[in-house]
Parts: structure tokens; sequence; C-alpha cells
């Protein structure tokens, strides 16, 4: 038989069992610093690129330049400017944003495109779409977003894009019931593809002396890590570590780090955070950090007598498997989303009693055979998170979709 004749055959199987796809990301949110959602972004952009298929990263047009040297190095990747709009939650920029996405979409030839954010809405689709829902956290906790219309609108804009868009994924079990229960979306319609985790960055002695040196921490500390929000409860965990100190003895420092803005709810929690700090006479001992970069977040996650993180409502809770990568111990809240990451491997306690929060930290001080088991149990608990398992887990969902359309 000539070469040929059984050639051709092979390469058609090939081909079927490999089909290169190209995928439209939303990164328009991006505005200059890495949070959560944005790694998520990146992650599973890089992995998919790396798996041989085309991403068309979008982003603002003043955001172009920081975008495009993310993925200077991931030739897979090709990032596009979109005009930047002033008002964020405007129906009508929603409108023509969404408009100039679909067209772009299907000029490039598009098998999904993939928005991270909520406030997504894919009008006039001819393309697959997924929308990912981290939380729903304004659906409870309604200052989240500021003034009474923008929580409105982010209500009403929620329900209509979970109802425009072909699949929602999320994070977890509890952040699937709470869309599916708050939001009315049917529980076929949500597929939970838990969180990654990024790798940590190597121990830094310059950072580290530096931390010490600047916060004087030879006393040790407690991190709690991710803003002063009102459903990070920083006012109840700083009436715990009050009596921690002067009940317990505890002679360490309670840093808490996190973005503190200029939204007008947060700054109502930044002052009664003061005033909590003010009343139970800790003004040496606790800390407001702000931001920190990956290094610094780092070294202080390996530093930590431990991370406690009783927040009142998380859809999933990254500081947690973070912590415990490193052999950390943690002390979270038995809400569920962090109950449900957390397992065993952490203390839980109800985040709205200040004693039992107390109890568990004075727990954890006073047990180095608790501690060791839990840094144990941890490590483990975050071997089974990676970005690449989460990216692989999206790039099956853009073959199905992609193969059901």
């Amino acid at each position: 038989m000539r070469p040929q004749m059984w050639l051709s055959p092979m390469l058609t199987v090939c081909s079927a069992v490999f089909k290169t796809m190209k995928i439209v990301m939303d990164f328009r949110k991006f505005d200059g610093v890495v949070c959560g959602t944005e790694q998520a972004v990146i992650q599973i952009a890089k992995y998919v690129a790396m798996k041989g298929h085309q991403v068309i990263m979008l982003c603002k047009g003043n955001r172009f330049s920081e975008v495009k040297e993310i993925f200077e190095n991931d030739p897979n990747i090709i990032t596009i400017p979109l005009p930047v709009r002033s008002h964020s939650m405007s129906l009508k920029n929603a409108c023509i944003d969404s408009t100039t996405i679909q067209n772009i979409a299907e000029k490039e030839g598009a098998d999904i495109i993939h928005f991270p954010y909520n406030w997504s809405f894919p009008f006039r689709k001819k393309v697959p779409c997924i929308l990912t829902i981290h939380d729903v956290i304004p659906f409870t906790f309604r200052e989240a977003m500021g003034f009474f219309i923008n929580h409105l609108l982010y209500n009403i804009g929620t329900r209509y894009a979970c109802h425009l868009n072909d699949m929602i994924t999320t994070v977890s079990e509890f952040s699937k019931q709470e869309i599916v229960k708050k939001v009315g979306v049917p529980a076929e319609k949500v597929k939970v593809i838990p969180n990654g985790l990024r790798k940590p960055t190597k121990q830094n002695d310059r950072i580290e002396n530096y931390l010490e040196e600047r916060y004087h921490l030879e006393n040790g500390f407690i991190l709690n890590v991710g803003g002063i929000n009102e459903r990070k409860n920083i006012v109840r965990l700083i009436h715990a570590f009050s009596k921690l100190a002067k009940q317990h003895g505890y002679s360490g420092k309670l840093l808490v780090t996190g973005r503190v803005s200029c939204i007008p709810h947060l700054i109502r929690m930044k002052k009664l955070c003061d005033a909590a700090v003010k009343e139970t006479g800790m003004e040496e001992r606790v800390i407001f950090m702000g931001f920190i970069a990956d290094e610094e977040l780092d070294t202080l996650l390996r530093r930590a007598d431990f991370l406690v993180y009783p927040s009142l409502y998380e859809g999933f809770g990254i500081p947690i498997i973070e912590a415990m990568q490193v052999g950390t111990p943690v002390i979270t809240s038995n809400i569920r989303g962090m109950a449900e990451v957390a397992g065993d491997a952490a203390i839980l306690v109800n985040p709205y009693n200040i004693d039992e929060i107390t109890s568990g930290m004075s727990r954890l001080l006073r047990g180095p055979e608790l501690r060791a088991e839990l840094s144990r149990k941890g490590m483990e608990k975050a071997s089974s998170y990676s970005w690449a398992k989460t990216s692989e887990k999206y790039l099956e969902l853009y073959k199905e979709l992609s193969e059901s359309n």
C-alpha cells in the first residue's frame, strides 16, 4: 500500500482527537492588581494556551500594555483592547460591550466565550457562552454594592446574565446551592469547578527581615487575610484577639491584610475597626497592612503562628488553602463555603461568637500536637488543589459545550 493511502485516514483520526479551539476570555475587570478572579483568568488562559489552543484576551484599552506583558511568553494568547467606559454597571454600556465582544468572537471564529464576572450579557449570542460566578455575596450582604441602585442592578443583572449564558460555573457546592436558591438558576445549569492554588513564592530572607523589623514581630503574630468589609468579621476578631492577649497571655500581634478603598461602606467599616482597636486598647498590637504583594503574603503565611479567617460568608476562601499549603494551621468559620474547603484540616468556630473565636485561637497556641496535626492535614488537603486540575476541567467544559453546539 502506498503511504498516502493509509496516512490520510490517520491524519483525519488525529484531527478528530485533537481539535484546536479558540477561546475568548473577558478580562475587562483587570485594573492593574492581580487578585483572586484575575489570578483564575490568567492561570486558565495560560494552561489552555499551553495545550495548543488559542486564547483571545479582551481587556480595557488603558490596561493593554500590562495585560500584553502578563502573556508575553504565551504565543497562543493574543490581547485585544476594548474601549474604557466610565460606568461599569451601566446597562447601556453592557449592551454595547456585549455586542462588541460577540462581533470579535464571530470575526475570530471563536468556539467559546468565557465571562469570569457576573456583569456579562451575551444578548446577540452566536457563540456558546460560559459565565463564572464565584459567589453571590451581594444577595446576602447588600452593602457590598454600595448604593441601593447598584445593588438593584446587580440583582437584576445577575439573574439576566445567568439566563443568557449557556453554562454557569462556580467554585464550591455551597456557592452552587446559593446560586440555585437566590438567583433561581436550574441546578443542572451550574457546574462546580473548585479554585486552583498558586505555587508559593520562594522563601526570601530579605523580605522576612524587612517585615520583622518594620512591624516588630519578634513575639510572633496571628494573620488575617482578605480585607475589612463587613463579612470579613474583623470587629469581632479584634475583640477576640484582645481577650486572647489579656486573658490568655498572648504577646504577639494581629496582622490584617487587604486593600482599604474609598468606597463609603468600606470607609465606615475601617472606622468601626479603628474604634474596636481603641476600645480594646490594642493600638500597638493590631496592624492594618493594606494590600501586600504575593512575596510578602507568602512570607507572612509561613511565619504566622496561624491564620485566623472567621468570615461570615465566602464562596470558597482561598487564604485557607494558601495557609495550609505552607503548613500553617488555620482557624476558620463553621459556615459552609469555608467549612467545605477546610474539612477536618482546620479548627472551625462560630464566627458570630467572640468567645468561641478566642477559645479556638487559645487551643492552637497551647497545643503543639494539635498544631502539628493540622499542619499535616492542611498540607495534604492543599495538595488536592492546583490550577492545572482546575484548568483541565475548564478545558473539558469548553470542548463539551463547543461540540454540543
